[in-house]
């Protein structure tokens, strides 16, 4: 990721700090830190193929009532967004989507034209890993 994109969504502090996490079989979250304080979580998840950009945003704080743009590919807001991973497809997880999402938890943070950028980039990424087939 382009540390650009990330900066605008970070407070000032003196040290950062990632921790990878699974919560369940079909997730997997990057939690951005500064200074032990959560500022940023990026993940990804697998959800309901018939599911879309607004269904995965509704359940993930930071991120609803955001603006939808490129059809129904993406959803941002000042504060999160929410990515369709076009095309993507997964063994594991014949029946399912796979989106992405940003959530920015540093308070006075807001920044949406960064945000649709960021989460372009983040999902485009995600299209060209391993988890695409």
């Amino acid at each position: 990721m382009d540390a650009d994109l990330l900066a605008p969504f970070l407070p000032p502090g003196e040290r950062v700090s990632t921790r990878q996490t699974t919560p369940n079989g079909g997730t997997q979250r990057c939690n951005v830190s500064v200074d032990g304080e959560l500022a940023l979580v990026a993940g990804r998840l697998w959800w309901d193929k018939t599911g879309n950009v607004v269904d995965v945003a509704a359940v993930h704080a930071q991120v609803d009532k955001g603006d939808v743009i490129t059809g129904d590919e993406f959803l941002y807001s000042g504060t999160g967004a929410v990515g369709k991973v076009e095309g993507c497809t997964n063994s594991a997880h014949p029946d399912q989507a796979l989106f992405t999402v940003v959530q920015v938890f540093a308070s006075g943070r807001e920044n949406s034209s960064t945000m649709k950028r960021l989460i372009t980039e983040y999902t485009g990424h995600v299209r060209k890993g391993r988890e695409c087939s």
